[in-house]
């Protein structure tokens, strides 16, 4: 019976042990920071800004509710994976063939980072109302302007990323996923990662003279 209770505390503290090194300090906890999106016909400019605390926030942006969510988590080795994701219950993009720009940071609040780190690899995908993958994008860290060491804005903090021809096409969610290192030199291996599906379209950084609306 004692054999069964240690076994079972030693199982606790190591399933405890791992739950807890999941978690990173990338970011710095309760710091703010903005997702910009905007359509190109549409326009309907957002800025929502919120608290990262890995708690949802929500926003009003015309007649849709949009959730912001985020989490940050060590993958070992010194690399990390910050996620942020927008979401909506219609189409963010509702004029047909409309470009959508998207920034993170951008008008707004970059994200606090407690450590220099180098940003290697960024990705946006965006899904419909079912979960459908509309777009995979390729690696597009190149677009951050400052990524060794990240200045927490992407692509900066007077530019967008276009996404092209995505209106009308039942846009529901976005999500950032951003995969730094604590290495500022660190290069990863082709395939030593498990990315988000392959690139289905081209983004471009696009400046915006129109301002966002809260």
């Amino acid at each position: 019976m004692h054999v069964k209770k240690l076994f079972a505390s030693l199982m606790l503290f190591a399933a405890t042990f791992v739950l807890g090194s999941s978690a990173s300090a990338v970011v710095l906890q309760g710091s703010s920071y903005s997702v910009y999106l905007a359509g190109e016909q549409s326009d309907a400019a957002s800025l929502p800004t919120t608290t990262f605390d890995d708690q949802p926030a929500f926003f009003l942006r015309n007649d849709l509710l949009l959730t912001l969510t985020e989490s940050d988590t060590a993958l070992g080795s010194g690399i990390s994976r910050i996620s942020l994701n927008l979401s909506a219950d219609g189409d963010l993009f509702p004029v047909f063939d409309e470009n959508a720009f998207l920034g993170v940071g951008t008008f707004g609040d970059v994200l606090d980072l407690e450590m220099p780190v180098a940003l290697y690899d960024a990705r946006i995908t965006i899904r419909d109302l079912a979960g459908n993958v509309l777009v995979a994008s390729n690696n597009l860290a190149d677009f951050a302007v400052i990524n060794r060491p990240w200045d927490g804005a992407f692509p900066s903090t007077a530019t967008t990323v276009r996404i092209d021809e995505i209106g009308g096409l039942g846009a529901a969610s976005i999500t950032f996923d951003f995969y730094v290192s604590e290495d500022l030199n660190y290069v990863p291996e082709p395939g030593s990662i498990v990315l988000c599906g392959i690139g289905l379209l081209a983004a471009a950084a696009a400046r915006r003279k129109h301002g966002a609306k809260a």
